[in-house]
């Protein structure tokens, strides 16, 4: 897995806000890719009607929400991380992207979000006969992806997230509906989980769905926001979760792909994408900030397994984890 970069994406920018080119100026001097705007993949997920209020608000550069801007470069801006996905899902590499994507649903941006990328690289595989896990390791629950294919077999929507915080979805019982019951996979965690409790139930759900699923590709939401030093969130994670989860994602599958997602804190981004693409690579880690962090709070530990023990309920026995 490697990087897929392009300077157009510095070119999506307001002032004083997290979502900000400095997330990539933090990389240095990456080699650029070679990516194709993305418009025509677009009617994948959206009409021309949502299409349409992006690229005129991008004209207007106007916000789409209190969280979320635009200026007069979003739109292209936007256009090109999907055509960075799709080139992402062909190759198995890591889009390294802006604006990110998962909060946006079939009809609204919010949450820093304009267009859906990874959703739309998963329709793409989907119309070409495949079926596409999506590991969403942000910080944030996904509810733009979960609500893109909540009613479908076709797209397994896994998320592990702190819960409560925004966008406020993702609750254990939110697990599909029609054909798509039981292929939404919440796991929402309490405020200051650590490495050990993050790993330990992604390493008992993920073979699990190996085994019963048989994804032929599986697409990863990565964001990183739930580092311990990001501001945004409370997570106690560091850079060795996101190595362990590369690693355990790498033991189970053949293809995989991922976008970038959330990750604020300039400092810590770079590396913590390093320790993905070492795990997945199964390169021998040469980690920064590498203390490992388990959690200490017993009434953390016990929330976490109440709610494992729901988690498991609200499938019915569906999957055996």
């Amino acid at each position: 897995m490697q990087l897929i970069y392009n300077k157009i994406f510095l070119e999506h920018k307001a002032e004083n806000h997290p979502e900000s080119p400095a997330r990539l100026l933090a990389f240095g001097d990456l080699e650029q890719s070679e990516i194709e705007n993305g418009k025509k993949y677009l009617n994948l997920v959206y009409d021309d009607e949502y299409i349409n209020l992006i690229k005129n608000a991008s004209a207007k550069e106007m916000n789409l929400d209190e969280d979320t801007y635009t200026n007069s470069k979003s739109y292209e801006v936007a256009c090109y991380a999907v055509g960075a996905a799709i080139k992402a899902a062909k190759q198995n590499d890591f889009a390294l992207i802006r604006p990110p994507g998962h909060h946006a649903t079939s009809n609204k941006a919010m949450g820093f979000c304009l267009f859906n990328s990874i959703a739309i690289a998963c329709k793409w595989l989907n119309e070409r006969g495949k079926r596409v896990l999506v590991v969403d390791i942000d910080g944030h629950h996904g509810n733009g992806t979960q609500d893109i294919f909540y009613k479908t077999d076709k797209i397994l929507y896994l998320s592990i997230h702190q819960f409560p915080t925004y966008p406020g979805t993702g609750w254990v019982n939110e697990i599909g509906e029609s054909k798509g019951k039981y292929y939404t996979i919440n796991v929402p965690v309490q405020p200051y989980t650590s490495d050990d409790l993050f790993v330990d139930i992604l390493s008992k759900i993920i073979p699990v769905i190996k085994n019963q699923y048989k994804p032929d590709i599986v697409a990863v939401s990565a964001g990183f926001d739930g580092h311990k030093d990001d501001p945004l969130l409370q997570l106690n994670l560091t850079v060795n979760s996101y190595y362990e989860v590369g690693k355990l994602l790498s033991a189970n599958f053949n293809n995989i792909f991922a976008c970038l997602e959330g990750g604020y804190n300039a400092e810590v981004l770079p590396h913590c994408v390093s320790a993905f693409l070492m795990g997945v690579n199964n390169e021998k880690a040469k980690l920064k900030f590498t203390e490992q962090r388990t959690t200490s709070a017993a009434n953390v530990q016990r929330e976490f397994e109440a709610r494992k023990k729901s988690l498991r309920l609200s499938h019915d026995g569906f999957w055996v984890f």
